[in-house]
């Protein structure tokens, strides 16, 4: 017996236990115990309790990756990379990005506005075409969202509604430059109108944030000497009553291209009296430009004029055109009328002749 009391406590006789989970491996000497079967039992089940909780977890750990998934797409369709690119209608457009396999193509409708998707960020190239002739331009595409990029013709070939858009818009410089000009037609004849400047004129009806007229325009060469500012030698009416704004220039108006009308912007002009009295206050869609519009200061009229000085004259272009031709401004004679003021061919400084005098027309308007 003492034997057999050796054999139980000897070496390998005597109770182990698993490397995982530790369950109870009684020795080979060792009485049957149902306790350890029951705690054995107890562990097995608690591990396979486990188990199942982490299927489950995994499970929903997978749904909700897809459900990620799948909001994600939806935001990425969401969150595209748009470029809007603003042109004349027919315009052709491709877009190729710089450096990668990414491209746009199509045709500009009447809305004057081409939506594309990008597919990356970065540097694209913008190939357009408009009335036969081909330009091309690089630009960034720096977030996610919409850009918009201006793809203009010439002013020349530019349609009236398209630079009414960009004018508009306050992005006329982005396509255009000070002379720029385009060919008009009127009762008076065939003229070009170059840009004098940019959001110079304050619109007779603004809107919140939208005071100033885009482009303003004045004829680049002057008419004839045909014209009298008033047929009364003795006219002291000023500007808003003179028979060019009430009658010569309504004329002129009604015989500009109709697209042309459409596009005018009637703009707020003050024109300062030949005292120190208050001056006049219109609204116009065709003006004479005042003499301190034309030359930065005033040599014959008020100074107290409230206008500003045109950012092409401001440049250092002279204003004096082929002939003499009308301002709005008007200065003191000997007696008590107010001669006209005119911008004298062939001098760097205004003068002054009697209301009925005839000199040459070189009317401005806004769009």
């Amino acid at each position: 017996m003492e034997l057999l009391g050796n054999q139980r406590g000897g070496a390998g006789l005597m109770a182990t236990y698993t490397a995982n989970y530790r369950l109870k491996k009684p020795g080979l000497a060792d009485y049957y115990n149902i306790q350890d079967f029951n705690d054995n039992a107890d562990v097995i089940d608690g591990k396979l309790k486990l188990g199942e909780e982490a299927k489950s977890l995994a499970e929903s750990l997978q749904t909700s990756q897809q459900g990620m998934q799948t909001t994600l797409n939806g935001l990425q369709v969401k969150a595209v990379i748009s470029v809007v690119v603003w042109a004349a209608p027919n315009t052709q457009v491709v877009l190729q990005q710089v450096g990668g396999n990414g491209a746009f193509s199509g045709t500009v409708g009447s809305s004057m506005e081409l939506q594309a998707a990008l597919t990356a960020l970065g540097k694209w190239r913008l190939t357009y075409v408009y009335a036969g002739k081909s330009y091309s331009k690089e630009f960034l595409v720096e977030h996610i969202g919409r850009t918009t990029v201006v793809a203009s013709p010439t002013l020349a070939a530019a349609p009236w509604p398209y630079i009414a858009k960009l004018a508009e818009a306050g992005r006329a410089r982005e396509a255009f430059m000070l002379g720029d000009s385009k060919s008009v037609s009127s009762s008076l004849g065939v003229y070009d109108m170059q840009i004098i400047g940019f959001g110079q004129d304050y619109l007779a009806t603004p809107t919140v944030g939208h005071e100033m007229a885009g482009l303003t325009f004045q004829m680049k060469s002057s008419t004839p000497h045909s014209y009298s500012f008033d047929p009364s030698s003795t006219f002291d009416g000023g500007w808003a009553n003179c028979l060019l704004r009430t009658t010569t220039l309504p004329g002129v108006l009604s015989s500009l291209p109709a697209d042309l009308q459409a596009a005018l912007k009637p703009v707020r002009k003050y024109t300062a009296n030949i005292d120190n009295g208050a001056g006049q206050t219109t609204t116009d869609k065709l003006f004479l430009p005042s003499e301190f519009e034309l030359y930065g200061y005033c040599a014959l009229s008020n100074p107290q004029h409230y206008n500003v000085f045109y950012e092409y004259y401001q440049a250092g272009h002279v204003p004096n055109k082929n002939y003499n031709y009308w301002t709005r401004s008007r200065v003191k004679g000997t007696g008590n009328e107010a001669y006209p003021v005119t911008a004298v061919s062939g001098y760097l400084q205004a003068s002054s002749y009697r209301a009925d005098s005839k000199y040459g027309l070189c009317f401005a308007f806004c769009v």
